[in-house]
């Protein structure tokens, strides 16, 4: 199966994962999990056969902002506290100013 960028096909993947597990929104490993399951993994093919026909870890990640962005699925608090100090530290470690 072949996605486009922000695909209809993909959003959709997503949202039903999402409606199986709300936990695919605060676990980019689970939501790639399920995707590729979704998008026919095949565990009898070579890991390069199968990673060669499944959308890209950042095309599924991108997608699941933008549906967190237009309120289509909500991330846990703590996740959303997690993605926010992890962005505070890289911050600080790059050395900008926090205000």
């Amino acid at each position: 199966m072949s996605y486009g960028v922000n695909s209809n096909k993909m959003r959709i993947t997503i949202m039903k994962a999402y409606a199986r597990d709300e936990k695919v929104a605060n676990d980019d490993v689970l939501l790639l999990s399920e995707v590729w399951k979704a998008s026919g993994w095949d565990n009898k093919k070579s890991l390069l056969q199968n990673l060669k026909n499944m959308p890209s870890p950042e095309t599924v990640t991108r997608t699941r902002r933008k549906l967190v962005e237009e309120g289509l699925i909500c991330p846990s608090m703590s996740a959303t506290e997690r993605r926010y100090n992890s962005w505070k530290k890289t911050r600080k470690d790059l050395g900008y100013e926090l205000y």
